[in-house]
């Protein structure tokens, strides 16, 4: 056993006599001492546990006491894959056992694999260790249940190369940090429940103890790991030739199911119990020495891979339905191990829910969901044992689910591979095993028809005795299927019927019937079924054909070959002679009338039995010649121009169609039979033109001659003006209203052009504008003819003229006699447009020219009953057109104006007696602020100014019986004397009440002596008088003269005027003594 670990203290006395240095090795410091450092105990205590010695009154005993220990310093230092692949692959052929009680983080978060070297090492202890049977790799299966870690994350107890131990408590139960796994095979015990392990520790103070050779608190699965080492090394000592499988084998059929009633325990397709906590239960060292010493060797290891499957397909997220993917296997193994590679990408692997499922239904949880933020599975390696001893056949299913929430993955492809044995003795499913197939018959035992004949190998070699590796056991040219399915013949004589044809020609060839035996009746040596008259021997298929209407050959062909000879040369065949026509094929004439019996039959069409006669003896008999009464027409006469079909061939003068004698154009046939015209003559008119321009290009009569009457070389179908010489095609078109070149457009060529270079094309200028199109200013006033037609829109053809000498043209010019009156100038208030924009005396500002006196800045005083009112106007241009009104608080004043308008002048007003409308308001209304307004309206624009003006008017107070008659008059004096009335009579009659009410008072008090004096009233009060109520007519007077919106108010020294306000009725208003 190797002890790889952090080093084996060698020394130790329950170490020291079973210890190989031979086997043994420092690859921290490449020596072959591994003894530890005093802080390095792990490797001392594991070996220990594995094979301290026994039986010798020392400390411990180790489960497999006398066997070898070797020590591979490994986990002391960083080693590297190569440093790995050479501890753990070290002396293979003599090390057994490599045990090994380390491996990556158990943190739940590390997912670590061995290097490539490694993982060869692993593959090479198994194939070629131990000279061929393997080494065994015990691995822990990891302490991370507390990290929620898994045997499968750790790459090197997940090796179907590697045996995963977990732990278990010395009650059976699994250890509180022992990791779950579908690759963990067999559990072992260790601490866990207050109870440790005692074993080996370093010499001396080193180690786990401080002092002491031994430990009594080693622990975990790396107590667990060499445990089961030093089991299996008793497994070997029972059987040395126990392979690496076989190990493992023993250990799933002799495990002991612990913790009965854990739920992790269920059953699988093989009726094995199995756990992800425990495997295939606690090793059980006498059950498995039990089995190994009389165990035989398991048949050769099958390998078979299915993938990779590519699928890029996303993993729903946050879900937890499973997302399947199937597989169905059609091989059948006894499966050991399965290896499930997934490359996923996932930026949280922890989420993923991973489960292989067996067509027995066993699941394989392969990854769960765990706190894991790293991210992806790429092209991990999950191995699981669970499925061990189930048949491979039929459906499996890979199954996954995302359970948390906010990362997702996509699965991009996935492979298994299946490793077993295969248990499938007759593959092909033939009826013959495999081993006869590939011992005794030498058949394929995976084709269950070998030589593909349609019969299988064990119905050829059972039923039929044929051969299974020849389609034809005799040869025949039948297949056995053939003969014994359809046709019924012996597949293995080749001439069922004995009748000296083989059962395949009969059938293949001649189609006769290869049970039924054939004769031949006129000894012709044919058979019946080859000769077409077995009754006459000079007819068979070895005859030769003779034209004599009989099949002699027997081919199914009358006188055949025949068809092809002409003995008499006559050009007909001989066949059709013989049968057709009746003629003598040896005689090429057979009615002796001069023509060959082919020349009848091919080329003439006559009966080549009866004579033909030549009646006209010109050569040529009736059935030739077109007229056989005429010597002067037969098919060898020259075609004549004449009307008649001299050459007997049914077309009239056909050879002059494309013949033209005299080069006119036109061919003689359509001179002589259409136009009439002389086909010897090429101008039959005599007007100078061939017939054949007149008819083909002109279409002119070619009988009568075209006349040229202004002799400029076109005729008059050419010219479009006969009698115009400047009119004919060709001519060069000029621009003077004519079609010059007779090409029905007038002037063409001009439109695009401009040859004085003014922006207007010679045709518009000639046709449209009557300009010169060879002169840019026609009119010669100095403005181009284009621009005075696009631009300033004038007169092209008349002079423009500028007589003010302002710059501007008169069409341009609004006053073309003024030079200060054009477009650039300024425009002033004088009644005329000067800027030419046809709008007078615009965008002015006229107030700013006005001067009023008083000016409008100020508040012009008026005491408008002593005094006149003026205000004047001036600067307002003399030439304009205007008028001007003025108002004063809606009161017109014109007839206070100027005959001008610009003049204001007011009289002072009499308030006693006012006679208009003014007076009568300022006299109504009294002092205050009053608004004069003047308007003045020019050229439509309406110019306002506004004076605030301060007006005084004085108004006599009227005297009290005035007020009083007025206000009596008035509706509220109405009132106030009704209940004035009112309160007059009611006074009186409560006087009267209470003088009687008095009067009986008095009886009494006189009657009964009272005092009548009032308390407290002294004499000397009774002479005052109560002062009189205070003047409120200047309040009243201020109260009854409302005042203005925006009126400055009243200066305090002013004098206060009373003016009352009647109503409809004239009496005055009553005051208002609210305050």
């Amino acid at each position: 056993i190797s002890v790889v670990d952090d080093g084996l203290d060698h020394s130790h006395p329950d170490i020291q006599p079973h210890y190989s240095s031979l086997y043994s090795y420092d690859w921290c410091n490449s020596d072959g001492d591994p003894a530890p450092s005093s802080w390095n105990g792990h490797g001392t205590a594991a070996g220990g546990v594995a094979a301290a010695v026994g039986n010798n009154s020392l400390y411990v005993a180790g489960a497999a006491w006398e066997a070898t220990l070797a020590g591979s310093m490994l986990i002391a230092c960083w080693a590297g894959d190569a440093t790995e692949a050479d501890a753990l692959s070290y002396e293979s052929d003599d090390i057994d056992i490599y045990t090994n009680s380390w491996g990556p983080s158990d943190n739940g978060q590390t997912l670590e694999a061995p290097g490539p070297l490694t993982l060869a090492a692993f593959e090479q202890d198994a194939y070629l260790g131990r000279d061929g049977l393997g080494n065994t790799i015990t691995w822990a299966a990891g302490n991370g249940l507390g990290s929620n870690d898994n045997s499968n994350y750790d790459g090197y107890a997940n090796s179907r190369f590697t045996i995963a131990v977990t732990a278990i408590t010395h009650m059976g139960q699994q250890s509180y940090y022992a990791e779950p796994g579908a690759n963990i095979l067999v559990a072992a015990h260790s601490n866990g429940d207050g109870e440790a392990i005692t074993t080996t520790d370093i010499n001396g103070s080193g180690g786990y103890n401080s002092s002491g050779n031994v430990t009594h608190t080693f622990g975990g699965t790396s107590s667990a790991t060499p445990l089961a080492a030093g089991v299996i090394a008793l497994m070997y000592d029972a059987n040395e030739n126990l392979t690496w499988r076989d190990v493992q084998e023993i250990l799933v059929h002799s495990a002991r199911k612990n913790d009965p009633n854990d739920s992790s325990w269920t059953t699988n397709g093989a009726g094995h119990d199995i756990s992800h906590k425990y495997g295939f239960g606690a090793i059980d060292a006498g059950a498995a020495v039990a089995l190994a010493e009389s165990w035989t060797t398991l048949d050769t290891e099958m390998n078979v891979t299915y993938g990779p499957f590519f699928e890029y397909l996303d993993i729903p997220d946050d879900d937890t339905t499973w997302t399947e993917f199937n597989l169905t296997m059609p091989l059948e193994l006894s499966i050991e191990s399965i290896d499930v590679i997934l490359d996923i990408s996932h930026t949280y692997r922890g989420d993923l829910d991973i489960v292989l499922e067996s067509p027995d239904g066993t699941e394989s949880w392969l990854a769960e969901d765990h706190s894991d933020s790293g991210d992806d599975y790429s092209n991990w390696l999950f191995n699981t044992v669970q499925h061990w001893g189930e048949s491979s056949l039929g459906e499996w299913k890979l199954k996954m689910r995302d359970t948390g929430s906010g990362d997702n993955g996509t699965l991009n492809s996935w492979e298994v591979i299946f490793h077993g044995v295969d248990i499938d003795f007759d593959h092909d499913d033939d009826g013959l095993s495999d081993e006869n197939e590939t011992n005794i018959w030498g058949t394929d035992p995976y084709d269950a028809d070998t030589d593909d004949d349609g019969l299988s190998d064990y119905d050829e070699v059972m039923t039929y005795g044929t051969d299974p590796l020849s389609a034809d056991s005799d040869t025949d040219g039948l297949t056995d299927l053939q003969e014994i399915s359809i046709y019924g013949t012996d597949p293995v004589d080749s001439d069922s019927d004995d009748d000296g044809l083989s059962d395949g020609i009969e059938v293949n060839y001649w189609g006769s019937d290869p049970l039924v035996y054939d004769v031949d009746d006129d000894s012709d040596l044919f058979y019946h079924f080859q000769d077409c008259d077995d009754g006459n021997p000079e007819v068979n298929p070895g005859e030769w054909e003779r034209l004599n209407g009989i099949d002699d050959d027997c081919d199914d062909f009358i006188d055949e070959g025949y068809n092809f000879t002409d003995r008499d040369n006559d050009g007909l065949k001989d066949w059709p002679e013989y049968h057709l026509h009746g003629t003598d094929y040896e005689d090429s004439d057979t009615d002796d009338d001069g023509l060959k019996d082919g020349e009848e039959v091919n080329q003439y069409g006559s009966d080549p039995l009866t004579y033909d006669p030549d009646a006209d003896s010109d050569g040529f008999h009736w059935f030739l010649d077109c007229d056989d009464d005429d010597a002067y027409r037969n098919p060898a006469l020259p075609e004549l121009l004449d009307g008649i079909d001299n050459d007997c061939d049914l077309i009239i003068d056909e050879d002059f169609f494309t013949i033209d004698t005299d080069s006119d154009g036109l061919y003689d046939y359509d001179e002589y039979h259409n136009y009439s015209t002389n086909p010897f003559d090429g101008d039959t008119d005599g007007d100078g033109l061939p017939d054949g321009l007149e008819v083909n290009t002109y279409g002119s009569n070619p009988l009568w001659a075209d006349p040229d009457y202004d002799e400029d070389g076109w005729y008059w179908f050419q010219d479009c003006q006969d009698d115009d010489p400047e009119r004919a095609p060709f001519l060069p078109e000029v621009l003077d209203g004519k079609d010059n070149d007779c090409d029905d457009i007038v002037d063409e060529g001009f439109s695009e052009l401009d040859s004085d270079s003014d922006g207007l094309d010679d045709f518009d200028e000639y046709h449209n504008l009557s300009t010169d199109p060879n002169d840019d200013d026609t009119d010669g006033d100095g403005l181009k003819d284009g621009y005075e037609v696009s631009v300033s829109k004038s007169n092209p053809v008349v002079f423009d003229f500028d007589r003010d000498e302002d710059g501007f043209y008169a069409f341009e010019d609004c006053q073309d006699l003024v030079a200060s009156i054009n477009p650039d100038a300024t425009e002033f208030w004088n009644n005329w447009d000067d800027d030419c924009n046809d709008a007078v005396d615009d965008d002015l500002d006229r107030g700013s020219v006005i001067v009023a006196n008083p000016a409008v800045s100020g508040v012009p005083y008026w005491d408008a009953v002593n005094q006149s009112f003026t205000i004047t106007l001036t600067g307002i241009p003399t030439e304009i057109m205007k008028t001007v009104s003025w108002e004063m608080n809606g009161q017109d004043l014109g007839g206070n104006v100027s005959a001008d308008g610009q003049r204001l002048f007011i009289q002072a007003i009499d308030c006693e007696s006012p006679d208009w409308g003014l007076a009568i308001a300022l006299c109504d209304e009294g002092d205050g602020m009053r608004y004069l307004n003047v308007t003045i309206v020019d050229s439509g624009f309406e110019t306002k100014i506004q004076w605030i003006v301060n007006v005084d008017v004085w108004i006599p107070p009227p005297t009290f019986s005035e007020s009083l008659m007025a206000f009596l008059g008035s509706t509220y004096g109405v009132v106030v004397m009704l209940v004035l009335i009112l309160i007059l009579g009611g006074g009186v009659a409560f006087v009267g009440i209470r003088m009687r009410h008095n009067a009986r008072i008095e009886d009494a008090y006189k009657e009964f002596r009272v005092d009548q004096s009032i308390p407290g009233a002294a004499p000397e009060h009774r002479a005052y008088e109560l002062p009189a109520a205070p003047d409120l007519s200047a309040l009243i007077a201020a109260e009854e003269q409302p005042s203005k919106q925006g009126e400055p108010p009243m200066l305090a020294s002013k004098p206060v005027t009373y003016t009352p306000v009647y109503d409809e009725e004239g009496l005055p208003k009553a005051p208002k003594l609210e305050d």
